[in-house]
């Protein structure tokens, strides 16, 4: 369905408007987002920094004391000499003269106190001896006999020889319908002055004092997704409690391929339990070889862009709408004097045209007024214009009129009634009868405007119909040979082609004495037809080859069709036609042979009578 230019520049500015402002919305949302993913990253990755700060600081006291510990010469010298008091579990005192303690133990525990210090900085340290027994200081001031080997810790610590282990365990706060209590255990394994292994020494915190940073944060963050601590191995340290589901979600990290374990990292991971992405900060602490995990979901960070973007996009609409209205205002006031033209062009007529004069248009736009004034320029050169289409018509109508006499080729006709005549007196009746018969066909032929195409068989019967009335004034002097391959038969060429060509032989040829002989002859080759007209005459002058030529110059030159005349017009005749009809495509040359006579070749693409031919 047509449109109009108002409705097309209305569509074509509001496209632009709405096209620019999305884009521009699109790309100020990407720019924001970015802007607050980058700065999420830093904020979690500062928290992730400094929870990790916090948690060293507390994993350090148990460290400190242990090593402490470990180093004490005070510790080493006396434990060749600590010896059990044969009391399994009784709490220890600091009085000297208890009859069931002897100096070198006590010496022990008041050493050990005096290592933790006053202020207890830790919850608990035992000393492990591998003969049997564990001394604590803190909340269990106690000496116990212990199998130290069957404890799930043993081989672990013993393995690592003088290096931390760090293990969460649990133990009861006294009766059974109490919680269990968690503690984070820092393992050493110990060695007496003459580095012999004698026992490890384990250094308790409570779980909820070494992990208070995180459970404040959890519960004034409610932005924060989670955090939590894990070891390479993928065991969850922080929150103790975990769910299957985290463990899963850290196991998703691990087998991230960006993931390095040795190394901080950021990254973007698809969480099951919120179904959304999630941004997470690792950092990885060298002192507990664990990995500190804080994380933000994307719908929770994007949360404060989105309500901004629909106050931007209700914001958007109201400009939108406005510049919308504009832009159909613009195109009505462009497109309003094109109107007032179309009313000028439509009051015009012939007589307007030749005499008249158009008003101003005034439209206010001088692309408008200067259309206005062209047109009006316009009408004076169209009288003109029209002046010479009416000359040039007259004068395609005159050259068809001259092409068909010329055609028909009086001289033919005059020669053919004088043969007749000479014919009469000899009394060659069945000669006269024939040859009018043949003169009829061929008139008729001539006559006939049904197709400017017809077959090449067609052609050929008129041809030989000419033929035969030539044979019947020259007799025996003349000769002729056709020879067509089967292929080319039912080919379509212009009408009269061929015999205007044998006709120009016959002219030529008969110049010398006789027998004169002519050959026809029609082949395909290269995608087109090919017919070829020889003689045994002179053949062609230098004189006849240059005018013929030059005439065929002038008419490529300047394209325009000489007036045909009744004499000397056969070979260009036939030429003009098949540049008409066939244009670059036509095959037209005239040579001499070289013994004797000429041969005029012409030919053009192939026309079948039906498309599968």
């Amino acid at each position: 369905m047509p449109r109009s230019i108002r409705s097309i520049l209305f569509l074509t500015y509001s496209t632009i408007i709405i096209v620019g402002i999305t884009i521009l919305f699109v790309l100020f949302y990407l720019w924001a987002s970015n802007l607050l993913k980058t700065k999420a990253f830093n904020s979690i990755s500062e928290l992730s920094a400094a929870l990790q700060t916090q948690l060293d600081l507390e994993v350090q006291k148990l460290d400190s004391v242990s090593v402490s510990i470990l180093y004490s010469n005070l510790i080493t010298d006396r434990i060749s000499a600590y010896e059990p008091s044969g009391i399994e579990n009784e709490p220890l005192s600091s009085d000297p003269n208890h009859p069931r303690l002897k100096k070198s133990n006590t010496d022990l525990y008041d050493i050990l106190v005096a290592l933790v210090g006053p202020s207890y900085p830790v919850q608990q340290v035992y000393l492990h001896l591998f003969s049997g027994i564990s001394i604590g200081v803190g909340f269990d001031n106690s000496q116990k006999k212990s199998d130290i080997y069957s404890q799930p810790w043993f081989h672990l610590v013993n393995d690592s020889k003088n290096k931390k282990v760090l293990l969460l365990s649990e133990s009861n706060a006294g009766t059974v319908n109490l919680k269990k209590s968690v503690s984070l255990s820092l393992f050493r394994r110990f060695s007496d002055k003459y580095n012999t292994p004698e026992g490890i020494v384990e250094v308790k915190q409570d779980y909820n004092k070494v992990f208070n940073g995180f459970i404040k944060l959890a519960k004034h963050n409610p932005s924060l997704e989670k955090v939590i601590i894990y070891t390479n191995a993928g065991e969850v340290i922080y929150p103790y409690e975990s769910s299957e589901q985290v463990k899963q979600f850290v196991n998703r990290i691990l087998s991230n391929p960006s993931n390095n374990f040795s190394s901080d990292q950021r990254m973007y991971i698809n969480d099951p339990i919120a179904r959304d992405k999630v941004l997470l900060t690792i950092k990885h602490s060298e002192l507990t070889n664990w990995n500190i995990a804080v994380m933000i979901s994307n719908k929770t960070l994007i949360s404060p862009l989105n309500k901004f973007t629909k106050l931007a996009i209700l914001v958007t609409l109201v400009i939108l709408s406005f510049l919308i209205i504009l832009s159909y205002f613009a195109s009505r006031k462009i497109t309003r004097p094109l109107s007032a033209l179309n009313k000028t062009i439509k009051s015009m007529s012939l007589e307007s045209l030749v005499s008249g004069t158009a008003a101003e248009l005034n439209s206010g736009l001088n692309e408008w007024d200067r259309l206005h004034a062209s047109f009006v320029k316009m009408n004076a050169r169209l009288k003109e214009s029209f002046d010479q289409l009416l000359l040039s018509r007259t004068q395609e109508l005159q050259a068809k009129i001259t092409a068909l006499q010329s055609q028909m080729n009086p001289h033919f006709l005059y020669n053919s009634l004088a043969t007749i005549s000479a014919m009469a007196y000899e009394k060659m009746y069945e000669q006269i009868i024939v040859m009018c018969d043949n003169l009829s066909d061929m008139m008729r032929y001539i006559a006939t405007d049904e197709s400017s195409l017809v077959d090449i068989q067609t052609e050929l019967n008129y041809t030989e119909m000419y033929l035969t009335c030539m044979k019947l004034r020259y007799g025996d002097m003349l000769s002729s040979t056709i020879h067509f391959d089967d292929s080319i038969q039912r080919i379509q060429i212009p009408k009269i082609m061929i015999q205007p060509l044998v006709e120009n032989a016959l002219k030529y040829g008969t110049k010398t004495s006789p027998p004169w002989m002519i050959s026809v002859s029609g082949k395909i080759l290269d995608n087109r037809w090919i017919i070829e007209v020889a003689d045994n005459g002179p053949g062609f002058e230098d004189q006849e080859f240059a005018r013929l030529f030059e005439q065929i110059k002038e008419i490529e030159d300047s394209n325009v069709l000489p007036a045909l005349r009744l004499q000397g017009m056969g070979l260009l005749n036939v030429y003009i036609r098949l540049k008409l009809h066939y244009g670059p495509q036509m095959v037209f040359d005239v040579r001499n042979l070289p013994d004797r006579g000429a041969v005029v070749t012409v030919g053009g693409p192939l026309y079948l009578k039906d498309k599968g031919g």
